[in-house]
């Protein structure tokens, strides 16, 4: 069973944490998406500079009959 690694928080306040968190606040929206977008790419195992391609056959589009 995995264990939660406790070593990377720590307790704060909320001005002090507030404080941490300014940078994210300065950046773009562009620059934030680019920034989740490696993250979640990292947590899947994806090359985030190079993901595979999307296959076309498990995608199907449909035009809905009114």
């Amino acid at each position: 069973m995995y264990k939660l690694d406790k070593s990377y928080s720590k307790c704060q306040t909320f001005a002090e944490a507030e404080r941490d968190n300014l940078f994210l606040k300065t950046d773009s929206l562009s620059e934030r998406l680019n920034q989740g977008w490696y993250l979640a790419a990292m947590a899947h195992g994806i090359d985030p500079y190079n993901p595979p391609k999307m296959e076309r056959r498990l995608v199907s589009i449909r035009k809905h009959a009114k």
